[in-house]
């Protein structure tokens, strides 16, 4: 088990983003459970399962790209005791740009005394494409 403490899933929170903003792979697996069931889905990749299969991902994200800076807003948590999801919109900037938006989830549970990850998730936000097509059309389309 990793020797970094977090008091609050929050902090965790905060560690995991820090790890990604400064590309620092034993930060990032500090914040990762060490539970099998741990799972990280990157943008338009397939589901990773375990904390060697994350490493490797972590690694190879970190040394391939640029240095990336994210803004987190419109958070949703829902928590309890040893259990908390944050549902959260990732604003990511690169060299100044702002690159991408992304919506994640992420998932934390209480062991051993401290909040680790066992979920990240996340998807590119979608653009609002229904809204546009719905300006075109002369009729209101139900889509169910």
């Amino acid at each position: 088990m990793s020797k970094c403490k977090y008091l609050t899933p929050q902090e965790a929170e905060e560690a995991f983003y820090l790890a990604i903003e400064n590309a620092d792979l034993t930060a990032m697996m500090a914040v990762w459970s060490e539970d099998d069931a741990t799972v990280c889905i990157h943008p338009g990749a397939p589901r990773l399962e375990g904390r060697d299969q994350i490493r490797d991902s972590w690694l190879e994200i970190f040394e391939s790209g640029p240095p990336m800076v994210f803004s987190i807003s419109d958070e949703r948590i829902t928590e309890d005791s040893h259990l908390a999801i944050h549902l959260v919109r990732e604003e990511i900037v690169v060299e100044g740009e702002l690159v991408s938006v992304m919506l994640s989830t992420n998932i934390y549970h209480r062991t051993k005394g401290s909040w680790r990850m066992m979920l990240h998730h996340s998807s590119p936000e979608p653009e609002p494409l229904l809204e546009e097509f719905d300006l075109q059309m002369e009729e209101p389309v139900v889509l169910h």
